[in-house]
């Protein structure tokens, strides 16, 4: 049997200003209404679980889908997302830094995560996953860059900045987990006015 795993981006965040540690970032207003749009389009089965990221943005998009879909929460350390560093360096440097990890993959920042590394440890993940929902949808809320080297290698490509960049806030893609994983949709983004459960 397979499941089916709905990756999800986490909604908008409120930008910290003057550091690059986002981990404490909440969602902004507009975040919060872009995971209900998402909730009341969803595009596949209703999930029988909610997976996250344990890093605010993640958990909070993660809490308005539960309650969406009447599910608890799993938070999952393999979720969280890669960062070349997590002092908090000015933005300008932290830039620097992901430039040169995209670079090259294998480059180990000071992290100690390389994006190669992040990407397997992704992959170990979404596929435990997989194996512990085998028959049903879960809902799989994490970080852009952490599904991005996923789902781009599911492809049949190579994990780019470019592609990364272009996984907006609140969109999900399917993939289906049985031996192995297979990329069923892209990230797109989903959007309707209607919470699931309510009337058509």
């Amino acid at each position: 049997m397979t499941a089916t795993l709905v990756l999800v981006r986490h909604g908008e965040i409120v930008r910290p200003p003057y550091t690059s540690n986002f981990d404490r970032a909440p969602l902004s207003e507009r975040g919060e209404n872009q995971i209900r749009a998402l909730g009341g389009a969803w595009p596949a089965d209703p999930p029988s679980a909610v997976f996250a990221s344990p890093l605010r943005r993640s958990i909070e998009s993660a809490i308005i889908l539960a309650s969406a879909f009447g599910r608890s929460i799993t938070k999952r350390s393999c979720l969280k997302e890669w960062s070349a560093d997590e002092s908090g360096i000015p933005q300008p440097e932290y830039a620097a830094l992901e430039k040169r990890a995209w670079a090259n993959l294998d480059f180990v920042p000071p992290s100690k995560e390389s994006l190669e590394r992040a990407a397997v440890r992704c992959r170990e993940c979404l596929e435990d996953i997989a194996k512990e929902v085998e028959g049903d949808t879960a809902a799989v809320v994490g970080h852009g860059t952490l599904f991005s080297l996923v789902t781009s290698t599911l492809k049949g490509e190579a994990p780019t900045e470019a592609y990364k960049n272009s996984i907006a806030f609140a969109s999900a893609a399917i993939v289906e987990g049985g031996s192995g994983l297979r990329l069923v949709r892209d990230f797109s983004t989903h959007r309707s006015g209607r919470l699931p459960g309510a009337p058509t």
